[in-house]
């Protein structure tokens, strides 16, 4: 039976001019929306320059 099997993670964060702030690799992929939404939060604090746009990225391999 074939089945996906996680190769890869990562987060990266772009502020309002769409301009990438922060890329972080080797993510856990099960990590937590809330855990997510902390490291966000810091990055948008120590960045200061107003909102971030974050998103998580996922690689599986397919495995038969």
């Amino acid at each position: 039976m074939a089945n996906f099997v996680v190769a890869s993670a990562s987060i990266r964060l772009t502020n309002e001019d769409g301009r990438s702030i922060c890329s972080v690799s080797n993510v856990s992929p099960i990590v937590t929306a809330e855990t997510a939404v902390a490291f966000v939060n810091a990055v948008e604090t120590i960045y200061n320059n107003g909102p971030c746009t974050a998103r998580m990225s996922v690689a599986m391999d397919i495995v038969q």
